[in-house]
């Protein structure tokens, strides 16, 4: 599995095996994760606060979807409404609340922990 691909299913950084997330992204329980990789035992939150930092990666998501929504919207319509136009873009956010935190969680995880690196004996070794 290439870093990508371990990265879009919430697998583990250092040995793309264990999961990183507890429940789906349709759970009541989107936002909990595991303290330790099933795997390779690698602790996920290397410091108290640790996933605070994600606030600015989602933070970024979330401005990049009310610009994409906003584009999207004045591009196909001359004047659209200004409420009908902050119904939907405020709506669009909300509805995408869970994946943009999961995302943001996985970028710290993944870019703010230069640390961790992929290591392909982890991923080799006790093959189930």
């Amino acid at each position: 599995m290439t870093g990508f691909q371990a990265f879009l299913k919430g697998k583990c950084p250092q040995c793309h095996r264990g999961n990183i997330f507890t429940h789906s992204l349709f759970s009541s329980k989107f936002r909990e994760v595991h303290t330790h990789c099933s795997h390779c035992k690698v602790k996920y939150e290397s410091e108290p606060g640790f996933f605070w930092g994600a606030m600015y990666f989602s933070y970024a998501l979330v401005v990049a979807t009310v610009v994409f929504v906003s584009v999207i919207i004045y591009s196909t319509q001359e004047e659209p409404p200004l409420m009908s136009t902050s119904a939907i873009v405020i709506g669009t956010s909300l509805l995408l609340t869970p994946l943009h935190l999961r995302l943001s969680r996985l970028l710290m995880v993944y870019l703010a922990s230069p640390y961790r690196k992929f290591r392909q004996e982890l991923s080799e070794d006790q093959k189930d």
